[in-house]
């Protein structure tokens, strides 16, 4: 299983969501990070580098971009939004 981590800005915009879709968030995070070999609507964001590639996970109206760090298995939450607003 994996651990989850949250940056000072995904701390920030998390508190910003209502808390009803913070839950759901929430719970998605936590699946994906017990089960990541089940995809969750994963995908590699383009034009990431190489050697550390970002990724962005769909929750419902709502994107979260992270790196995973394999060798110590963690998932680093870069920044949550709104899908219409969002920047990758």
């Amino acid at each position: 299983m994996y651990q989850i981590r949250l940056s000072r800005r995904a701390e920030k915009d998390l508190a910003e969501i209502p808390p009803d879709h913070r839950v759901h968030i929430e719970r998605a995070l936590k699946r994906f990070a017990e089960h990541p070999e089940l995809r969750h609507d994963v995908a590699k964001v383009r034009d990431s580098p190489q050697v550390v590639p970002r990724y962005r996970i769909r929750i419902g109206d709502y994107r979260a971009t992270f790196f995973i760090w394999h060798d110590i298995l963690l998932i680093e939450i870069i920044t949550i939004g709104k899908k219409k607003n969002f920047e990758y």
